[in-house]
Order: structure tokens, then sequence, then C-alpha cells
């Protein structure tokens, strides 16, 4: 079985909204929310059956938005949303899912 699912993957760009391409929101939300969306539903049968636990890592801008940073926040959000969802959806099979959301760092 499989008792723990860490979704931590993801990427960020930058840009106003009126200039970002759409394929740029689109390659952002594939890695950050589909992803994680993909393997949740992949592992959500071996993690229910062991009662294990989802852990998502989002971001704080899946709370609050940041100029230039749409596609991002966008993610994120999603990610916040699918998060809770689950959450509710799998509280009766003993999971429990966490979200991590950890604020800027800039990395030196």
């Amino acid at each position: 079985g499989l008792w723990g699912l860490v979704n931590n993957a993801g990427v960020s760009t930058f840009g106003e909204v009126e200039f970002a391409s759409l394929d740029n929101y689109k390659n952002v939300a594939e890695i950050n929310l589909w992803g994680t969306v993909r393997m949740t539903k992949a592992f959500l049968p071996l993690i229910r059956r062991a009662k294990g636990r989802v852990v998502n890592i989002t971001s704080m801008l899946g709370q609050m938005a940041s100029p230039s940073r749409s596609s991002y926040c966008v993610s994120k959000f999603g990610v916040t949303a699918f998060s809770d969802c689950l959450r509710q959806e799998m509280y009766r099979w003993g999971v429990r899912v966490i979200l991590i959301e950890p604020s800027n760092f800039v990395a030196a």
C-alpha cells in the first residue's frame, strides 16, 4: 500500500496579464494544478485503503492575488480549491488532506 503522497512540483513565471500568453497560463497550470490532480487521482485508491495522507504544497498566492503573478496565482488558487474539496470527500474514509502554503522566499 501507500500511506502518503506529497505533491510538491511547481513552476512560476512573471508577467502582466496583458502581455502573458495563453500558452504561459496553460504551461503553469499543467504542472501546478493538473499535475497535482493527476498524481492524486492515480494514487488515491491506495491512500484511501491505508487511511493515509495527501499533502499538497501550494503558496500564499493560492489565497491572495499578486501583480505580475496571475498565471501562478490562478494555478495555486486551483490547488487550494482542489485540496479543500478533496479534504471534505476523504474525511469519511479517514484520509487527511493537508495544504501547506509557504510564503515568498528568495533563493540565495
